[in-house]
């Protein structure tokens, strides 16, 4: 159960809930609309050795600014990720503050992020150990990014999909690519998605999320492979600006 929550967490999935769609009250969901959303709720689920667990992805507006909210829950353990940002530019992403928290898996456990672009350092305060990093433009945290890959893909930002993160008290890189293209039998409906991989150097963890060009490159299906084990996540409602998908088709 510990590791399939790792697993669905954004912090694992870093990958790419590129999250969205424009949707329709009704039965059908009407033509997307190159934009991305300004606020939405999707729900995922998955079932693990007979335990069931719930994820909750949702963006919202704030008075300062976006706040994307990621909790998987299950009757052990829950993991909840929030991250606050802004779109200074409309081509790039700027995060404020990144919160983790994780209760039950053995061990309670917190972390926070706070970003200061004016002196160009971020403060990471794990268990109530604050320290500080330098950071660079165009550094994300580990939730916030999810918002940048999307609106890369909606742009037509096929190639190089290279993402610096703050992470683990060190900038890493996040790398995807698209590996290809299927149509999926979802809880919604078939939907035709693009198969995108998140690739990693000297591990053996493979990852796939099958995301919808037409909704805006909404994640439908996700999947992480890691040795004889395999769990995978699917899409079960979506409500985006205030509508719900009631069906792909």
């Amino acid at each position: 159960m510990s590791r399939l929550l790792r697993f669905i967490c954004p912090s694992v999935i870093a990958l790419l809930i590129g999250l969205n769609a424009q949707a329709d009250t009704q039965t059908e969901a009407p033509k997307p609309q190159a934009k991305t959303p300004e606020t939405f709720k999707n729900i995922y689920k998955a079932s693990y050795y007979g335990f069931s667990i719930t994820v909750t992805h949702e963006l919202s507006n704030t008075a300062k600014g976006k706040k994307l909210r990621f909790f998987a829950d299950s009757m052990l353990a829950s993991i909840e990720e929030i991250s606050y940002f802004s779109w200074p530019t409309q081509e790039q992403l700027q995060p404020t503050k990144y919160i983790y928290k994780r209760r039950g898996l053995g061990r309670d456990r917190d972390a926070k992020l706070d970003f200061n672009w004016e002196t160009g350092k971020v403060t990471n305060n794990v268990e109530d150990k604050p320290w500080k990093m330098n950071i660079h433009p165009g550094v994300m945290d580990k939730m916030g990014f999810q918002m940048q890959l999307q609106r890369d893909l909606i742009a037509g930002k096929h190639e190089n999909l290279v993402y610096d993160i703050a992470d683990g008290g060190r900038i890493k890189q996040y790398t995807f690519a698209i590996v290809g293209e299927e149509v999926l039998d979802t809880p919604l409906g078939e939907v035709k998605t693009v198969k995108v991989e998140r690739t990693r150097k000297d591990d053996d963890r493979v990852t796939y999320a099958w995301m919808a060009p037409e909704y805006q490159y909404l994640l439908v299906r996700m999947q992480q492979q890691e040795g004889d084990d395999e769990y995978t996540i699917y899409i079960h409602e979506s409500e985006i600006d205030g509508e719900k998908i009631s069906s792909f088709e």
